[in-house]
């Protein structure tokens, strides 16, 4: 059996992050021991890209009247002039 590279295993992570499967049902997937990908987890877990959370931070600097929330239902609240309700807004 051949013995994957770092770098290969740094790939498999990153796909795994990515997948949205459990640890378990990745590693059936890739046909990988579950020991061994946790092991590799750990080891470069850290290092591998993060999904981002799809969240922009709001500088005080953008024209306010401009800004608007829209939530996944289709509600959209538009013209906010103050940034401290936007915050509350998005929180919903």
């Amino acid at each position: 059996m051949k013995r994957a590279s770092q770098q290969e295993m740094e790939a498999m992570v990153a796909s795994f992050k990515s997948s949205g499967l459990t640890q378990r049902d990745f590693c059936l997937r890739e046909n990988i021991k579950l020991p061994t990908f946790s092991y590799w987890y750990r080891k470069v877990g850290a290092g591998a890209t993060a999904v981002s959370s799809g969240f922009t931070e709001v500088s005080p600097s953008l024209p306010s009247g401009d800004l608007e929330v829209v939530y996944p239902n289709g509600v959209r609240i538009r013209g906010i002039q103050d940034l401290s309700l936007l915050e509350l807004l998005v929180k919903l």
